[in-house]
């Protein structure tokens, strides 16, 4: 039986561990009508700002100086704003198709994860898996939405997961990860996250 957790994310304990889906964010109308908003605000802020330095553009070539933004700033900000653009727009494609789930046996821990319409998998053994760690670490994927990431720590390796779950599912993912593996969780801090007590995913 599920335990429940949110819309999003479900958990259901088994015997020697537990199976986590973290369905697609573009699983209902609703959710699609306010990602292709975000998508067309996106859009329109990098119009309003191409508006901008292209008028920048223009001003300093006629004059012969750039004199209202100085050329040392005019071409970083020009392409940062070219390349965030479509990655902002990549990201949140990816975000509303990505699934995945999270399957603990006695023996091994499975992470399959799709994006892109191509799917990873990837198998641990459990006897190989020292923590799950939170960490700011920049590790893929690269489209979360979240600053702070989850991964399984395998020797010196992180190993991603649920790059779609916000900040606060990604702490109950993980606890309820610990629980079912006896592997503690450890904070961005390097402490050791407290797994008692009720779970809950906000949803």
């Amino acid at each position: 039986m599920s335990s429940s957790v949110s819309p999003r994310v479900v958990v259901e304990p088994r015997a020697g561990g537990v199976s986590i889906e973290i369905r697609p964010l573009a699983r209902t109308p609703a959710l699609r009508r306010r990602l292709i908003l975000a998508g067309a605000v996106v859009l329109a802020a990098a119009f309003v700002g191409g508006a901008r330095l292209a008028g920048a553009w223009e001003s300093g070539l006629r004059r012969g100086a750039f004199e209202d933004l100085p050329l040392r700033f005019l071409i970083p900000i020009t392409i940062a704003v070219g390349v965030s653009t479509p990655f902002a727009l990549l990201g949140l494609a990816a975000l509303a198709f990505a699934e995945e789930r999270i399957e603990v046996t006695p023996e091994a821990v499975s992470i399959q994860s799709t994006a892109f319409e191509r799917t990873r998998r990837r198998v641990i053994r459990r006897a190989d898996l020292t923590a799950w760690v939170e960490t700011y670490r920049p590790i893929s994927p690269w489209w979360t939405w979240a600053l702070r990431r989850l991964a399984a720590r395998v020797g010196s390796e992180l190993v991603p997961l649920a790059g779609a779950a916000g900040q606060s599912e990604k702490r109950a993912i993980g606890i309820w990860l610990a629980r079912a593996t006896g592997r503690p969780l450890l904070a961005p801090s390097g402490e050791v996250v407290d797994a008692g007590g009720t779970v809950r995913i906000p949803g």
